[in-house]
């Protein structure tokens, strides 16, 4: 006669010693459960696997799992009191305290705004990144396995304490070597980007609340954030979740790292308490300076700063072809001691700002400007190839920055002043030129993300990459745009600039610009456009040419080959250095 399997713990109310009172959560892997300790006299969270491991071996690899996931000690791990088992059954036990589990914070209150939302996913993110990097992997991620705090932060229980199920009633752990142990850390990660979305949208993706189960499906099938959320939810989050949980292996997160990289950068551009975007750079600017000057501009500014008189024309035209001095001078002249000098309204002008400074002080900015390549040919993160490639695509955008200014002062109708087109062309590509110099390392996945992928069917077109802005908000959490205006904001200068380095929309139509703050960005936004055809293919850049030439003909007036002829005279000037 066979024996009758022990009763598992949701067939009876007394579980060994303790007193079950709530299940609080389940998967196809675990179950979470509220009981009472009589021992303590105390309230306590088992965490019980929802099948039995079929031998002894197994239960033997299962609890030794658990007790080295149990020796990771991390602000955001719960901490394990105790491993053992009943009737076969094995369980870990875990404090209660003043904790709920994020499946009855969301079930007893409003759904979290997005920044409580995203502070809860850090929080799992923290946790989950210190247990990947010591060879621990959790498998069962889910509204019963996070814990939440009175103010609003979270701990990870249940690491290591799933069983998959190989077939009905039998249960297993699997043994994982490295290479499979990177491969389980990146499903964690997919499912805390599904965790994410259940708590924003409010409502599991693909109608699925199993994350374990909805992350199986992610690639068949597609999830995307949806618009309808119980709070609005910013472009630049939208963008993080749905990175999180693309339907392309190689555009997620595939480390808890980056995920929280990510996601923390936008908790500081959002935060009411915040500097907005600046934050992210504000001791890199402190520390190194903005931008190196582009390399072999240094002699033709000595040659100029030696002569005994000053020609402001010959110190424009030198400065036009070096972005970062341009910007160093504007920020000096801006300060507040020169505003309060006479010029109120602030300078925007690189003539105005010679005639302030005077040689000497052009001396004194010119020196606190770094020689190329500055602290990017120390960036001690990237290998030697790496490093070669960062340092020549920075070189590289700074010409096409350099490019685009001269194109704008060459376009520039008599209505504007053609050195406030040069700074404003110039400044529409900073906040790039400073995620280049800046953040290497992430200037690499945000290029990486922007790469066509393989098709997602047999004989289908190529998937396409991110656009760049989609590719920095998911990898830094920022909008390209308002970076560039917090820094320009930031160094003082004028609201006039700050307005015309938001490039126009390529999207869209370009108007007739009806007011002096209008041409100026347009005239920046079409010198951008041609300056961006530079190292196309041939074909290519005679389509983007001609696509710029037909927004622009209108509202510019251009004459048919007027784009291609600027395009090579601001050649000759910027590389006549």
């Amino acid at each position: 006669m066979a024996v009758a399997p022990p009763p598992t713990p949701t067939a009876q109310r007394q579980f060994g010693r303790f007193e079950l009172q709530q299940m609080l959560g389940r998967s196809l892997a675990s179950s979470s459960w509220l009981a009472l300790d009589p021992t303590t006299k105390e309230e306590v969270l088992l965490t019980v696997p929802r099948g039995q491991p079929h031998s002894n071996a197994e239960r033997d690899n299962w609890t030794q799992d658990v007790l080295a996931a149990a020796r990771l000690e991390h602000p955001r791990l719960a901490g394990v009191r105790e491993v053992g088992s009943h009737d076969g059954w094995p369980f870990v036990r875990y404090d209660r305290a003043q904790l709920v589990t994020l499946a009855e914070r969301l079930a007893a209150g409003s759904p979290p705004t997005p920044v409580e939302a995203a502070v809860m996913v850090c929080d799992v993110l923290e946790g989950l990144a210190y247990a990947h990097e010591a060879g621990v992997v959790h498998q069962d991620i889910g509204l019963h396995n996070v814990l939440i705090d009175k103010s609003g932060h979270a701990l990870v229980l249940g690491l290591s304490c799933g069983l998959v199920q190989l077939k009905p009633g039998e249960f297993s752990r699997p043994q994982f070597d490295r290479q499979q142990v990177r491969h389980a850390a990146e499903r964690d990660v997919l499912m805390v980007g599904l965790l994410l979305y259940r708590v924003l949208a409010n409502t599991p993706a693909l109608d699925d609340p199993d994350l374990s189960s909805a992350a199986s499906r992610v690639g068949p099938e597609i999830v995307r954030l949806p618009w309808a959320t119980p709070h609005p939810v910013p472009e630049t989050l939208r963008v993080i979740v749905n990175r999180a949980t693309d339907r392309q292996q190689r555009q997620r997160y595939l480390s808890a790292r980056t995920l929280l990289t990510a996601l923390q950068s936008w908790i500081k551009t959002n935060s009411n308490e915040s500097g907005g975007p600046l934050l992210l750079l504000l001791d890199r600017l402190n520390a190194v300076g903005s931008l190196p000057s582009r390399p072999n501009t240094e002699r033709a500014l000595i040659g100029v700063l030696s002569q005994e008189t000053l020609r402001v024309d010959d110190f424009v035209d030198i400065i036009v072809k070096n972005p970062s001095l341009a910007w160093e001078m504007l920020r000096s002249v801006n300060v507040a001691s020169y505003k309060s000098s006479g010029s109120d309204e602030g300078v925007t002008t690189l003539s105005r700002a010679v005639m302030l400074l005077g040689q000497a002080g052009l001396r004194r900015v010119a020196a606190a400007v770094r020689n190329w390549p500055g602290a990017l040919g120390a960036q001690s993160s990237l290998s030697g190839d790496e490093g070669t490639m960062a340092v020549s695509e920075l070189n590289a955008a700074l010409r096409q920055a350099c490019l685009a200014g001269h194109i704008a002062r060459l376009m520039a109708p008599f209505s504007i002043s053609d050195e406030e087109a040069a700074i404003a062309a110039m400044s529409q590509n900073l906040g790039w030129l400073l995620i280049l110099y800046h953040f290497p390392d992430e200037a690499g996945q945000i290029k990486r993300l922007m790469l066509p992928g393989a098709p997602t069917e047999p004989d289908g077109p190529v998937a396409p990459g991110m656009t760049l802005d989609a590719a920095i908000a998911a990898v830094l959490g920022v909008n390209l745009d308002d970076l560039t205006a917090a820094v320009m904001r930031h160094w003082g200068l004028h609201e006039r600039l700050q307005h015309a380095a938001r490039p126009l929309s390529r999207s869209t139509p370009v108007r007739n610009p009806v007011s002096v703050e209008e041409t100026l960005r347009t005239v920046a936004s079409l010198a951008n456009e041609i300056a961006s055809t530079i190292g196309l293919t041939p074909p290519k850049a005679v389509s983007g040419m001609h696509q710029a030439y037909l927004r622009y003909a209108r509202p510019m007036g251009l004459a048919t080959m007027e784009c291609n002829l600027i395009l090579a005279q601001a050649i000759r000037l910027v590389d006549g250095v």
